[in-house]
């Protein structure tokens, strides 16, 4: 009889910001046991709260179907020998499968080209019972933790000590060992609302039962209810919530019973800039900031209590207190900064070392200027302007406001570029060349913002692989993957004519490691590792990788013209003649492959057939086309172009033996077939997308 499953391990309080990733590894590990020992189940739902890892597995089978094994032995005339007795190789079989020797004459079977012994016997399906005891402890041993902690005698750890166990199976409770705690049937509810022990008494009853001792169960269920209360509260003061996916998220993993209640702070702090604001409200307090119609910050911020207040007004009084002390706090940092200025903070960078063999943080400012006001004529900014944003580049990492709330790295630099009277655009480019921050996120647009952010990723990249420090997959301390992608982003979105390689050497001009220049393979490194982040990012934008690889077959190095080729053989593969075409480069690389032409020279007194002579005149015709596309960039144009060869091609390969016997007809054949491959080599390697 199927019935349903509950599991649920109560802890300690686990991390907010990981519950929804915990619970969904926790649950999909469950359904991928039952799955590879085929019991049948209907569906797994997945639930979570502060203390509290659990799941339902819908009408689930108590076991796996019995079935019947086939094993296969040794050929009869290999297991017994010419008086019919058994053979070591038999004898083997015997003890492999706890079988009596005298009975093997009886086990001869046909597997339908040859009689062997056969064994055939009826295994019993594993039960939930005998499964779930070691299973549920392994995938808690295989959940996506950083750090595991120890408590009692429990050799393996856990993210936070294992409290009790419920595994309830309809309504039996089922007796197994997880982390040295007895499963049973009891369950606790709110810490506080409802500190006695609850029994559960069948596995529908679940969320009704927690639910009545105050605990939503489902993280979904518990968001909505913080995001339903915020927008109704902020609602009655004219303001609209901002409330972020990800602070969300993590309030949602703080409270069993969320009740959102609204506060205020004094009008007075809303003279600071904004952003200092809500990092206390969000970072420090959990807070949602509130937004008027005009999308101005409002004096109101929405928090979430965990608990029943007889009176509500009194919990938002002690929040208000609190993030009062907070905003004196930030506010006496601000005005303390602005007697500072940027320049001033910029020597004192060199106390803060980026790398031990690169430098300090003011040697990497002084690089990255000289390399803005380098690659200024590739984004159209203003060289002395982006020189000097490259100077003030880390400055705010030595103001008060930053060291507190390390988030508003950049967006400080803007606020007191604009109290030291700098130019606007320098504090534009001093916050915006941090973008993107995230996968999604916008990138710069200012050209000196964008010259800033090329020219730090570029620094960073190129001296972490200078000194060797090779990112791997589990290890990437100075977020190589990330710069490289935002670099990747910020040249071709931004539509940057920029050389790589040519950059990269530029970049490396820069750095000097005790007077070592940086090898030419750790600056083939660089390049490597940025044209394989491509894969990723064409990925994301739904481009077959067979596109991405017929390009970079090339070897080029600029990003923006990698780009505009792409999507032009991304349109390409999407005309009906392409396939053709495509299969006819294929062939023509093939020949090539197999047989080294002697020379390039093409002679026309050498063509025996009118269908070389053809072919040769319509390559020459459209040789000075595609060319002369190519020049413009045109590269979709250039394919069109490309496609007119397809019918004196085919008819080509239909009529002529490119590998004649005479050896002067052969060679002139195959040099007229590296000038068509040359030729489409000047757009891609589209042999490569063919299947």
């Amino acid at each position: 009889m199927y019935d349903d499953l509950l599991i649920e391990i109560g802890v300690e309080e686990l991390p907010p910001k990981n519950l929804g990733k915990l619970s969904l590894a926790f649950s999909m590990g469950l359904e991928t046991a039952f799955k590879e020992n085929n019991i049948d189940f209907c569906s797994v739902e997945a639930f979570a709260t502060p203390r509290r890892l659990a799941v339902i597995v819908k009408s689930l089978a108590p076991k796996a179907p019995d079935r019947e094994i086939t094993i296969w032995g040794p050929p009869k005339h290999v297991a017994f020998d010419d008086t019919s007795s058994p053979t070591q190789a038999a004898k083997a079989f015997a003890k492999r499968n706890n079988l009596k020797i005298n009975n093997l004459n009886e086990l001869i079977q046909n597997d339908g080209n040859q009689d062997k012994l056969c064994l055939r016997e009826l295994r019993t399906g594993t039960s939930i019972l005998d499964l779930l005891g070691n299973c549920i402890n392994q995938i808690l041993l295989e959940l996506p933790l950083e750090k595991r902690m120890r408590w009692g005698y429990v050799r393996e750890g856990f993210v936070r000590p294992v409290r009790w166990a419920v595994v309830l199976y309809g309504d039996k409770p089922l007796n197994l060992k997880i982390f040295d705690i007895k499963s049973n049937n009891i369950t606790r509810g709110h810490r506080f609302l409802s500190p006695e022990r609850i029994v559960i008494s069948s596995v529908t009853n679940y969320e009704d039962e927690l639910f009545n001792a105050f605990v939503v169960a489902k993280i979904a269920r518990r968001r909505q209810i913080i995001k339903d209360g915020a927008d109704k509260l902020a609602s009655e003061i004219g303001g609209k919530a901002v409330l972020s996916n990800q602070l969300l998220d993590e309030v949602s993993g703080l409270n069993e019973w969320p009740i959102p209640l609204i506060g205020s702070f004094d009008e007075e702090y809303l003279k600071i800039p904004h952003e200092i604001l809500i990092s206390v409200m969000q970072q420090h307090q959990k807070y949602f900031h509130v937004i008027g119609q005009d999308g101005h910050l409002m004096p109101y911020f929405i928090t979430v209590s965990n608990l029943i207040s007889k009176d509500p007004r009194q919990v938002s009084e002690g929040n208000e207190r609190v993030i009062k002390s907070r905003l004196a706090d930030a506010k006496f940092f601000y005005k303390n900064d602005l007697n500072q200025t940027l320049h001033g903070w910029r020597e004192k960078l060199s106390s803060i070392i980026f790398q031990s063999e690169v430098g300090s943080l003011l040697q990497k400012t002084e690089r990255v200027a000289s390399l803005c006001k380098a690659l200024a004529i590739y984004t159209g900014a203003n060289p002395l302007l982006a020189h000097r944003a490259g100077q003030l580049s880390k400055s705010d990492l030595m103001s008060d406001v930053v060291r507190e709330f390390d988030e508003l790295q950049g967006v400080m630099g803007y606020y007191y570029a604009l109290n030291d009277q700098e130019d606007p655009l320098i504090a534009q480019a001093l916050s915006a060349y941090y973008l993107p921050k995230f996968s999604g996120d916008k990138i710069p647009s200012c050209p000196i913002a964008i010259t800033l952010a090329i020219a730090d990723r570029l620094d960073t990249l190129v001296a972490i692989f200078g000194v060797g420090l090779h990112p791997t997959g589990s290890k990437d301390p100075f977020a190589l993957r990330r710069a490289s992608l935002g670099l990747i982003r910020i040249i071709i979105e931004g539509e940057i004519d920029l050389d790589l390689q040519k950059s990269i050497d530029l970049t490396a001009n820069e750095l000097n490691f005790s007077g070592k220049t940086i090898s030419r393979a750790n600056k083939e490194l660089v390049l490597t590792y940025i044209l394989d982040r491509l894969n990723f990012y064409y990925k994301e934008k739904g481009f077959k990788p067979e596109s991405y690889k017929s390009v970079l077959a090339l070897k080029i190095s600029n990003l923006h013209d990698i780009d505009l080729r792409i999507k032009a053989i991304e349109d390409f593969r999407h005309k009906s003649e392409s396939i053709q075409l495509i299969s006819a480069n294929k062939r023509v690389n093939n020949i090539l492959n197999k047989s080294i032409p002697h020379g390039n020279y093409i002679n026309v007194t050498h063509f025996v057939s009118d269908k070389e002579e053809l072919l040769f005149h319509a390559v020459q015709k459209i040789k000075p086309e595609i060319d002369e596309k190519i020049k413009l960039r045109s590269y979709s144009d250039a394919l069109e172009t490309l496609l007119s060869l397809y019918l004196p091609l085919d008819d080509f390969f239909e009529n002529v033996m490119v590998n004649a016997d005479d050896e002067s007809v052969r060679n002139n054949r195959l040099a007229l077939m590296t000038e068509i491959q040359e030729l489409f080599l000047k757009v891609a390697d589209i042999s490569q997308m063919a299947t």
